[in-house]
């Protein structure tokens, strides 16, 4: 029978799991869009801004303690127009009002954040967290409530007013930046040199606590690594990947990593995995395990991505967003274990091995429960594996964390290009397969009337892609092409490419986070930082370098030189924040990048063995090109191929630097050997 509600506002009406969560709140929630800006203009009411995430620990917080409280809603209904918004979904919106917010704080931001608007959008308070009453510091929601209404009511109004529009003409004045030139290719040594000061030698990662897995930084040294030999960046990246491998961060029985780790041991996680988490980290361990040849980094490679496919993928191709640290109502009760489960859940020999290995104690580790971790890796061993299968499967009986089931494009094209790759490496049908059909569903289901929209979810694509979503797809999909994938994935990145420049391009040069089409942002921001996952214009400037290397197209150069030229003064003041950007540097002066063309025969000859082969070696911005006998798409996406044929009836192999190509090369033993000496 369905449970009945006391309430139900007008969020049951959205799909985003989050804003559903809210739909039975006594706040009268409204879901971003010009029925609350209209509602908010006809009552000469403030806004409030309610900004979290489905898998956001005191976003489930603030909801039980405030948000379901009536007394609490009546008081937030009389004074505001109420909007909830899905950070996931409405990434421009959040990340414009977290810059507003950071401001108005004048420090670091976080989820839930909640910011008050004039109807107009303008902003002049922000906060995060609010407990119901005053604590430990924190003003209460009510006290909070009650200072807006001073401010709004009051004949301070009018200077609140203008406190607001001023705010955003000082942010508007910054809302492209126009560079002058380009980053010298010494700011990359610099930013290593930076690196080796803050990176722990330790546990890896940063210093300090909390730490969090960043992916893409070990993608930054491996191929600061490759291009230098400088030893000390390999040693970083695997100390790295070593020590959270081991702690309780990494889910030892199912694969996959959570958010962060609240301590510099990755003991002790937040227990929520995110999807681009795990794609940027499965491409640090597969691209780390093709330097090393280290199994180690092949086995967790592969446990991240069996992972997506087993819990987070879509039976029709997509990848779901997250899964939450709570379950039951409490955090980290699906991951964590007592003695006394172990041994129901196994034999006496099994329930030993398990506890030993793993650091399980009687007094637990984690709120008298037992987060697993290795204090060192043991020795492979059929009774561990077959200890930890059981387990896991015990662990299946139990009430599942929530599963954020939203589709979103960026993160897909993240997991897109990591399967891709590890299907390559690895050698694994499945993860290529995965990835196309992944890209498959992209294309089927987020491409609408020549444009890419952000979210599906139950047959239901919304939201214009903002321009992460372009950038991460298109990068996927490079990856797909370049992995062995049809050269309609060429294609279609060009066509998403173009599209970039049309509705994103800035007067800067660098590109917008949103498309001129949404109307109900006040204003439009080029974002250049790294967060968790590299910021769009990063992952932008990357794929137009490959374009450029695959085509020769120089407006493709020109755009990323754009890019990094707008970059240049936020890496220059703080180049930690922007290591994709200078990563992205690093390749533009990598003047011997090679561009591999392969042009297959009929019976694709030797496509094994070159496979095998670009699998084993690691070119740190090296293009590949598949060319099929045959293929007129790929020759009219790149005319310059149409002089590179199979040679009389035989595979070969182009190693082209800048506008020149070596002889083609058919004799198989050749082929090998030229790509290893790359």
């Amino acid at each position: 029978m369905a449970k009945k509600h006391t309430f139900t506002n007008r969020l049951i009406h959205e799909r985003s799991p989050y804003l559903l969560q809210h739909a039975h709140n006594p706040v009268d929630w409204y879901p971003w869009g010009e029925e609350a800006f209209q509602a908010a203009k006809e009552l000469n009411k403030p806004i409030l801004l309610s900004i979290g995430y489905a898998t956001c620990h005191w976003c489930h917080v603030m909801e039980k303690e405030s948000f379901e409280n009536p007394a609490i809603a009546e008081r937030l209904n009389e004074a505001f127009i109420n909007i909830k918004v899905d950070r996931e979904e409405l990434p421009d919106v959040d990340a414009l009002y977290m810059e507003f917010a950071q401001g108005l704080m004048s420090g670091s931001g976080g989820w839930p954040l909640n910011v008050i608007l004039t109807p107009d959008l303008a902003p002049f308070f922000a906060s995060t967290y609010l407990p119901p009453v005053k604590r430990q510091g924190l003003m209460g929601i009510l006290d909070f409530v009650d200072r807006i209404l001073e401010l709004w009511d009051g004949p301070e109004r009018e200077k609140l007013l203008k406190q607001a529009d001023t705010i955003v003409d000082i942010f508007s004045a910054h809302s492209f930046v126009v560079g002058e030139t380009l980053p010298s290719q010494k700011a990359v040594s610099d930013l290593m040199e930076i690196l080796y000061k803050i990176i722990d030698p330790i546990f890896g990662g940063f210093r300090g606590a909390p730490k969090f897995p960043i992916g893409y930084q070990n993608d930054f040294l491996l191929r600061y690594f490759n291009k230098t030999a400088d030893n000390r960046a390999l040693f970083l990246v695997e100390r790295t990947l070593d020590m959270m491998q081991r702690g309780g961060i990494y889910d030892h029985l199912g694969g996959g990593f959570s958010r962060y780790a609240t301590d510099e041991k990755w003991l002790v996680p937040h227990f929520e995995k995110m999807l681009y988490d795990n794609a940027l980290l499965a491409r640090a361990y597969v691209e780390t395990y093709q330097i090393t040849k280290r199994s180690l980094y092949k086995e967790i490679g592969m446990e991240i991505l069996d992972y997506i496919l087993r819990d987070m993928t879509h039976p029709l191709g997509g990848f779901f967003s997250a899964e939450d640290a709570d379950s039951e109502g409490k955090e980290g009760l699906f991951y964590t274990w007592t003695t006394q489960e172990i041994a129901e859940a196994l034999p006496a020999e099994e329930a030993a091995l398990i506890e030993e290995v793993y650091g399980v104690a009687q007094k637990g580790n984690f709120e008298g429960r037992n987060i697993l971790f290795l204090e060192e890796r043991p020795e492979p061993s059929h009774a561990l594996e077959h200890a930890k299968f059981a387990l896991w499967k015990k662990r299946e009986e139990r009430v599942h964390p929530f599963k954020d089931d939203k589709i979103l494009t960026a993160w897909n094209g993240l997991a897109i290009d990591a399967l891709a790759l590890a299907g390559q490496v690895f050698q694994e049908k499945r993860y290529q397969n995965a990835a196309l059909k992944g890209a498959q569903f992209m294309r089927g289901y987020l491409w609408q009337e020549g444009r890419l929209l952000r979210r599906w979810r139950d047959g239901d694509a919304q939201h214009p892609a903002s321009l992460e979503d372009y950038a991460a797809l298109i990068r996927g999909l490079l990856t797909l092409f370049e992995t062995g994938g049809d050269s309609s994935w060429l294609e279609w990145a060009l066509q998403l490419t173009g599209i970039v420049k049309n509705d994103f391009k800035s007067e800067g040069g660098a590109f917008y986070s949103s498309p001129a089409s949404i109307s109900s942002l006040i204003l439009r921001k080029c974002q250049f930082a790294d967060g968790a996952e590299p910021s769009g214009n990063a992952l932008h400037a990357e794929n137009l370098l490959k374009l450029y290397e695959m085509t020769g197209e120089t407006d493709y150069l020109w755009q990323a030189e754009d890019i990094l030229k707008a970059v240049k003064r936020y890496a220059d003041n703080y180049a930690p924040g922007y290591a994709y950007h200078l990563m992205n540097l690093q390749r533009y002066y990598d003047v011997q990048a090679p561009r591999l063309v392969i042009t297959l025969n009929s019976n694709e000859q030797y496509r094994a063995l070159l496979e095998k082969t670009l699998a084993t070696h690691f070119m740190a911005h090296a293009t590949i090109i598949w060319k099929k006998e045959g293929d007129q798409i790929l020759t009219r996406l790149i005319p310059s191929l149409e002089v590179q044929a199979s040679l009389k009836g035989k595979t070969a192999l182009y190693i082209c630097h800048g506008k020149s190509c070596s002889a083609p090369l058919s004799d198989p033993e050749e082929m090998v050997a030229a790509i290893l000496k790359l």
